[in-house]
């Protein structure tokens, strides 16, 4: 077992070290550059996701502004960098022939010959990580992470050829994992694909399907409880639209509230198998059909479908708001500035294609089966997660 700081602990050869004193650790400008319609992208935390940078979804800024920030914390292909604000982590290395500026994001350049790229890139997604930003993060309901405590991040760093072999063993292990995650994404889209041929762009109704408001094929739409209830250590589950996933619910990081709070919410929003679930803040316009009889609590954030069984069959409607022209069709009708909100009326006003029920059924025998396929690897999926987990934890302990 390693002890964070102990040399003592670490094997033969291997030494902790702070980041800052063998890498050159930057982050991005601090000012708020005027945002231009076409310019340089400036890339910030929330562009960094699995492994890449997002450019589709950043906003840009002017040569001039670029040059400026490039004088401070010019970004070069190799360099690696971590978002700093919001969901901490997600490092990225860079390759790539765009040029960007950064903001709210570290800056990892590997000037000196001490730390090798990849081996550092893994050490970053590790748990050894995870725990040391998390005991100095600071901020209310947006985290962050200094540059300070970043320099200041203890590495256990072995000699420079047994950091590319460990690199290279969590490089194949990672890209195993990265072919299952393949596998699920092609088998969403491919059931998107079989929705749009079988019944035609839902918004625009090339097939002239019969379309009704979603109020008529429901018994009830309503969201959960716009009051923050009081939390207890253990309860009933209380969730948010952070916990509405695509293909369910996801009850692994969720609040718990009393039986008691739960009773009172139930009256005006219960949950129950069979309905369809929608978040409609944050993350907005995902669907989860409620696939458990447990009992749970919902905040406003999620909104809550209660169907009418005898008309319309939650799969269908499920897949339905999961095709991209539903989706934006919802989107369109977003209000608020900083933070996007779907409101109750404009759902229940929502227009849905209503085919005939052979055809609906015919479709759902395909999304089971998809369903079945993506479910079991899911578990495999999970199962490879933990497996990898369990192989870095070993590696930056010296056991590989």
């Amino acid at each position: 077992m390693i002890k964070l700081g102990c040399n003592e602990s670490l094997p033969f050869g291997w030494k902790w070290v702070e980041a800052g004193s063998v890498i050159d650790v930057r982050d991005g400008t601090h000012d708020s550059p005027k945002p231009v319609e076409k310019g340089i992208p400036l890339i910030t935390s929330k562009n960094l996701k699995n492994g890449l940078i997002e450019f589709s979804t950043c906003s840009f800024i002017s040569e001039e502004d670029h040059i400026n920030i490039g004088k401070r914390s010019a970004v070069e292909n190799g360099d690696i960098l971590y978002a700093m604000i919001g969901t901490i982590g997600s490092p990225v290395i860079v390759n790539t022939t765009q040029a960007f500026s950064i903001k709210n994001v570290a800056l990892f350049k590997f000037n000196k010959p001490d730390v090798y790229n990849r081996f550092f890139y893994h050490f970053l997604n590790s748990t050894l990580v995870k725990q040391q930003f998390d005991k100095n993060a600071r901020g209310g309901t947006q985290k962050f992470v200094s540059l300070g405590n970043i320099r200041a991040l203890q590495i256990p760093l072995p000699p420079l050829e047994e950091q590319k072999r460990i690199a290279a063993i969590l490089d194949k292990a990672d890209a195993i994992r990265q072919k299952r995650k393949q596998a699920i994404e092609l088998a969403d889209e491919f059931l998107r694909s079989v929705f749009l041929d079988m019944f035609g762009d839902p918004v625009t109704n090339p097939k002239g399907w019969e379309v009704k408001p979603l109020s008529e094929l429901t018994t009830k739409i309503t969201d959960g409880t716009h009051k923050t209830p009081s939390y207890i250590d253990l309860g009933v589950p209380f969730l948010s639209a952070k916990n509405i996933k695509p293909w369910g619910l996801d009850f692994e990081d969720t609040k718990f509230i009393s039986r008691e709070e739960h009773e009172q919410l139930i009256k005006r929003c219960n949950p129950e198998l069979g309905d369809i679930l929608l978040s409609k803040s944050g993350s907005l316009g995902t669907p989860a059909i409620v696939d458990t009889k447990n009992e749970f609590s919902l905040f406003e954030s999620a909104a809550l479908f209660k169907l009418n069984k005898a008309m319309i069959e939650p799969e269908f409607l499920y897949h339905f708001i999961r095709s991209e022209p539903a989706k934006y069709m919802l989107l369109k009708n977003t209000k608020g500035v900083a933070i996007k909100h779907l409101h109750l009326k404009e759902l229940r006003e929502l227009k849905i294609i209503y085919p005939p029920r052979e055809l609906r059924e015919d479709f759902i025998r395909v999304a089971e089966q998809v369903k079945r396929f993506v479910l079991k690897s899911s578990l495999s999926d999970i199962e490879s997660v933990h497996c990898f987990h369990s192989l870095s934890q070993k590696a930056f302990s010296g056991q590989l």
